[in-house]
């Protein structure tokens, strides 16, 4: 059986590898009602925070003025009236995503996933409000700053206030009619019989995967996670999600969608591809594009968002813009440097084993990595993989990283003593590289550096960097021979 490999240029700026072995999406509801912001005709007003100052000293103002820079305390507070809070099914908060300290009420305002910032918080409890009058604050530290003009050497603030009514903070009540699905259907690992798909809806509610006359049903919240068993090997399935909120007859649903399970055997295509980040736009023809060559699965070699801490950038950059992709392939996710070890990423993506696993399909051994992780000779991780490439009879094996072994590119770039500065590239030259030799691993696929570049080190394991998703390309550095000596083909 062979293995082949393409490279596809779909511009100058995007490309992804497809690897040979040997349906519309629609959402239906009833009429969804616009939401309501509570905060419209309330009593706003913000306060400067003194050190030794209690709540009842504060100075409520509707403009809080800065005379010099530097670091300054400020609350802002909005008293509200609500005459019916049963009407709402859940609430969403609306702030600027610098502000991540608010009460109504005096209770806090909890977060999906703690570590993720915010610039609109779904899911709020009703249960925070009362009929009649509610009080909403929040409080943060605002960075004041001195520029000096350069002609005339005046000196000016920025900001040189805050205004309480121009605050882009909105609390939006959401009536059963409003909800939806927020992300996804995103498909996950998959095997010869089952698959996983993953969504995101926007109130917390009772969520149905449907598929081969099964129901899967999960209780109220807002991620959900499926695994569908009991299927036949390289087999197509059309499956619908569902969603509905107790007491109401509101349902929302999504496909159906179609996706193949995986073959037990013989020849079968996947795509490997990374770094898509910041350019959506880019990253949208490429999923479209990979989505037009029907692979079996798909390996993406992480750096999807710009930062993976801020919620909305999973929707706005990677999700909505590739969305029949993630809904018809399956998705096996390796996680980069971008990603900031985000929450969101093992919530959202299911893999066969958090974010180091394995898995066979047929013959190909695939496995899936945090190269930034510790992987010293003598390491957990390093005694982990030898142990998976021992037991492996796979006759292809293929090891997946954000982070290559060598690479021209300016992540590859060389202490004074010839070693790669980032400690990810070493432990991959040092550690991962060998033992894929010792147990003749087929190659090792990686991004980080966008580009497209094939190294073949002698004796060694073949290296491709396939970071071309949609991330603006990087060029050759100048010292790439000495980078990466064992380059044979390089494309950016």
């Amino acid at each position: 059986m062979k293995v082949t490999a393409k490279s596809f240029i779909l511009n100058l700026f995007t490309f992804f590898v497809l690897v040979t072995i040997g349906t519309i999406i629609t959402a239906r509801s009833s009429f969804a009602a616009s939401p309501d912001d509570l905060l419209v005709g309330a009593k706003k007003s913000v306060a400067r925070v003194e050190k030794k100052a209690d709540a009842a000293q504060l100075r409520w103002q509707k403009k809080l003025a800065f005379k010099k820079s530097g670091k300054v305390n400020v609350v802002f507070q909005a008293v509200f009236q609500v005459e019916n809070p049963e009407q709402f099914a859940s609430l969403t908060l609306e702030k600027p995503l610098n502000i991540q300290n608010l009460t109504i009420n005096s209770q806090a305002v909890p977060v999906p996933l703690k570590g993720m910032r915010y610039s609109a918080i779904p899911g709020v409890p009703v249960s925070l409000l009362k009929k009649g009058t509610n009080t909403l604050q929040a409080t943060w530290t605002q960075q004041v700053r001195a520029r000096k003009d350069k002609k005339t050497g005046k000196i000016s603030l920025s900001p040189k206030l805050i205004d309480a009514a121009k605050l882009k903070i909105r609390l939006l009540g959401l009536k059963a009619s409003a909800l939806s699905f927020q992300t996804g259907p995103v498909l996950g690992y998959a095997g010869e019989n089952f698959f996983t798909v993953s969504c995101r809806v926007n109130i917390p509610a009772r969520v149905a995967l449907k598929v081969n006359g099964k129901r899967y049903a999960s209780k109220p919240a807002l991620f959900h996670s499926f695994k569908a068993k009991g299927l036949a090997a390289d087999t197509r399935y059309h499956y619908s999600l569902k969603a509905s909120l107790v007491g109401s007859d509101v349902v929302v649903s999504t496909g159906p969608c179609a996706v193949r399970t995986l073959p037990a055997g013989g020849k079968f295509t996947f795509v490997i591809l990374g770094d898509s980040r910041t350019f959506p736009k880019d990253w949208a023809k490429v999923a479209q594009a990979v989505a037009k060559t029907r692979p079996a699965l798909a390996v993406f070699v992480g750096d999807m968002v710009t930062a993976g801490r801020i919620d909305s950038q999973w929707d706005e950059q990677f999700f909505s813009p590739g969305k029949n992709f993630f809904a018809t392939i399956p998705f096996f996710g390796i996680i980069g440097n971008h990603e900031q070890n985000c929450p969101l990423f093992t919530r959202i993506f299911p893999t066969p084993g958090d974010k180091n696993w394995s898995q066979k399909v047929g013959s190909v051994l695939f496995v899936g990595i945090d190269g930034a992780m510790n992987w010293a000779p003598d390491s957990k991780l390093a005694k982990w993989l030898d142990g998976v490439l021992a037991k492996s009879d796979a006759k292809f094996v293929f090891l997946a990283s954000h982070y290559p072994a060598w690479t021209s590119g300016h992540h590859g770039r060389l202490n004074k003593d010839g070693r790669p500065r980032e400690k990810s590239l070493r432990q991959a030259q040092d550690v991962i590289m060998p033992l894929l030799k010792k147990y003749n691993a087929t190659a090792m696929f990686a991004g980080h550096d966008h580009i497209y570049e094939r190294a073949e080190p002698a004796e060694g394991v073949t290296g491709v960097v396939t970071g071309g998703a949609g991330a603006r390309l990087y060029g050759k550095v100048k010292n790439a021979k000495k980078q990466n000596p064992h380059s044979r083909a390089f494309a950016a």
